[in-house]
């Protein structure tokens, strides 16, 4: 589902480019995300919420209607002639709230920030039970420099963000997803409040109702100044090396100073329609009755916060044991309680808000109330489970799930390692309810502390050693440390003192941690022997390393060391790694992903051991990539043009360049081409060499990898 709506909002990217759209960007979330505040009923004809609505009350519906050239940005319906249906001419894909701006930027660069809350299906094609919403938050720039950081200023704060691939700037948050009737997840997003044309709501071209209030907060394509920014930034910035294509002193004149390095726009696009129907939602209906034939059924519902009329209705197969009644209620919260004749409730009801245009109805099963109370005790392990059901007419079945059915109301289980947090009780008539759990008993005994003084260590004599008690458990509140009367420790009540190995011999510690069940003592040994001159040992040349994967030196195989120093030789080309650990004998670091034109790809380290005496040794090591797999797919010569055409693939998805020779790898070079992201070279173009049957080409890339012998088609 990712992959598709990732397709079509780069298709979005696509019209943006030609038509001009523009949008909103990121900022730091807050409670519930910066602006959204609650998610409306879901809606029965197609299971979407009917609506969302900001902080500031603003509530906008999705906007999906056929031909509404307010709302431009849907998927497909498969039939555009026919009106829209659920699910059989339904978009896959729609938003309650569109905004996307673009700019142009250094080297014929785009730049895109765009803000959008989203309906779509998990799995991608339309499906009920499938429907998913989410908060998207999308930035990008093409053509960017590799290796560097760049400030995006949106109307949703500010974000830094560094290349990911060579030239790409691309950042993306999708929150909420969700589904299965529960759309919540999309209001911690960072979409919000809903941004709008800072004509809203007066510009007659947002279509103003009969009350002169517009029913759309933009048009949907014209780029346009927005408003509602909870930071006060209503605007589209970059800063970042060279990004200006014009390299202007003051290209961003918000921003105080001239700044050649910057581009910003004011202009948005902004697609949303306000909601018009409230809809309901039929939270719970539950029955109560204490004999045979009669009884009431509690129905709550709730809709949007304002008059509305509401009714209930029976909604069962067969004969109606009750007439239609109205409930009532105020912001937003509705109830009634109906009488029932009959040997049995109605098998379900249906609440009608009518006050909308259509009509929404929401129908719900009738279930009887389930109510109890669970205990677990300490002591014994027990959990005690006591439930009822609000239908004392008959012998209701009541089971705690997981643990099995209560006798006359009761269940007793364990004893259990621990209690659960809540337990579920169900009827046979369909009710539910979930307990929480509550506790009795003793409380229990903290963990008694342990002392561990690490394992025994051999030391040259004048090596600086460290002792190390980071291993002793439980809650300790003080360690001690006692040392042979010979050695001073830097400090006997740290975890980890250290001290200077003296004469040969052996030399035991003793560590005293304090705490609950303390005192503990451990011990440990340190056998310090004569100094020997440092010699470096960088371990053997590792062949094949994985690029972006994390390669370890190891120079544990040094004698007389009593420090390390690993630094990398950089050579002309070479890139620049990081080691994590360069004063241990294991450093690591993470071989890059792409190659430099002029390296060779192979990474060398040296290694400084120094020795307590004062000697030093030198030792290096080369780690060398793996090659990457290269194949070839297609070669054709098209003679009446004199082109050649070589497509083909590579293991490594972008960056590297790939030659083809015709013939071996000796022979004539047809071309070269760079990898794309998708892990494709394809070259085309003319050659002095003329392509005949029975030929064949070769490829190789900077990255080592090789391919010969295939086949040329000529036509």
């Amino acid at each position: 589902m990712m992959k598709r709506i990732l397709g079509f909002l780069l298709a979005i990217f696509a019209v943006v480019s030609l038509a001009g759209l523009a949008s909103a960007a990121v900022g730091p979330p807050g409670v519930n995300g910066p602006g959204l505040a609650e998610v409306g009923p879901v809606d029965a004809t197609d299971g979407f919420p009917v609506w969302y609505r900001d902080k500031n009350g603003l509530r906008l519906e999705k906007c999906i209607e056929q031909a509404d050239p307010l709302c431009p940005a849907r998927g497909p319906l498969p039939d555009e002639t026919a009106p829209v249906s659920f699910p059989g001419n339904y978009p896959d894909e729609g938003f309650f709230s569109l905004t996307s701006a673009t700019m142009d930027t250094a080297g014929g660069g785009k730049a895109l920030a765009v803000v959008a809350l989203e309906q779509a299906f998990g799995s991608g094609p339309v499906a009920d039970g499938d429907q998913v919403t989410f908060a998207r938050l999308r930035l990008k720039i093409t053509n960017a420099r590799d290796g560097v950081d760049y400030k995006f200023t949106t109307p949703a704060g500010t974000k830094t963000v560094r290349t990911s691939k060579p030239g790409i700037v691309f950042d993306t948050e999708d929150i909420g997803i969700g589904g299965k009737g529960d759309f919540s997840g999309a209001l911690g997003g960072r979409v919000g409040p809903f941004l709008t044309w800072d004509t809203y709501p007066t510009d007659p071209a947002l279509k103003p109702d009969a009350n002169g209030k517009n029913t759309y907060v933009g048009d949907g394509t014209t780029p346009h100044k927005i408003t509602g920014s909870p930071y006060g930034s209503n605007i589209f910035r970059i800063e970042g090396p060279g990004i200006n294509p014009s390299a202007t002193a003051d290209a961003c004149p918000t921003v105080p100073g001239p700044v050649a390095d910057c581009v910003e726009t004011d202009l948005f696009t902004v697609q949303g329609k306000l909601a018009t129907n409230s809809g309901v939602l039929a939270e719970r209906a539950t029955y109560s009755r204490s004999s045979l034939g009669s009884g009431t059924v509690d129905v709550f519902a709730s809709s949007e916060s304002g008059p509305q009329s509401m009714q209930l209705s029976d909604a069962s197969a067969g004969n109606a044991v009750f007439s239609p009644t109205a409930l009532e209620g105020a912001g937003g919260k509705y109830f009634t309680r109906i009488a029932f004749d009959g040997p049995q409730p109605p098998a379900s009801v249906t609440v009608t808000n009518s006050s909308d245009v259509p009509a929404s109805a929401k129908k719900i099963d009738v279930v009887d109330r389930v109510s109890g109370k669970a205990t677990f005790n300490t002591d014994s392990g027990v959990l005690s489970v006591e439930a009822v059901s609000s239908d004392t007419a008959g012998a209701r079945t009541l089971t705690a799930v997981g643990f099995g059915e209560l006798a006359a109301g009761s269940l007793a289980a364990g004893p259990l390692p621990a209690p659960p947090v809540s337990v579920t009780v169900r009827s046979d008539a369909k009710g539910e309810v979930v307990i929480p759990v509550e506790v009795t008993g003793n409380a229990r005994s903290p963990i008694p502390v342990a002392a561990q003084a690490g394992p025994d260590q051999t030391v040259q004599a004048g090596q600086n050693v460290f002792l190390d008690g980071s291993a002793s458990s439980g809650p300790v509140s003080t360690y001690s440390w006692s040392s042979p009367s010979a050695i001073v420790l830097s400090d006997p009540n740290a975890v980890r003192p250290s001290f200077t190995a003296p004469a040969p011999g052996e030399y035991v510690f003793s560590l005293t941690v304090n705490g609950p069940g303390g005192p503990r003592t451990a011990t440990v040994t340190v056998t310090v022997t004569a100094a020997t001159a440092a010699v470096a040992n960088a371990g053997p040349n590792q062949q094949g390393a994985q690029r972006g994967a994390k390669v370890t030196l190891d120079g544990s195989g040094s004698s007389g060391a009593a420090t390390y120093t690993w630094t990398q030789i950089v050579g002309p080309g070479d890139p620049r790694v990081t080691l994590t650990g360069a004063s241990s004998a294991r450093p690591a670091f993470t071989f890059p992903l792409y190659k430099y034109p002029a390296s060779s790809g192979a990474l060398t380290f040296k290694l400084t051991v120094g020795g307590p005496d004062g000697s030093s040794s030198d030792a290096q090591v080369t780690v060398t990539p793996r090659a990457d797999t290269v194949a070839v797919a297609s070669a054709r010569y098209t003679a009446s043009k004199r082109e050649w055409r070589v497509d083909g693939t590579s293991s490594m998805l972008a960056g590297q360049t790939v030659t083809v020779h015709l013939g071996g790898l000796d022979g004539t070079i047809l071309g070269t081409a760079v990898v794309d992201a998708t892990g494709s070279f394809s070259i085309r173009g003319s050659s002095t060499a003329i392509g005949r049957a029975g030929q064949t080409v070769s490829v190789e890339s900077a990255l080592g990898g090789t391919a010969a012998g295939f086949a040329v088609r000529v036509q």
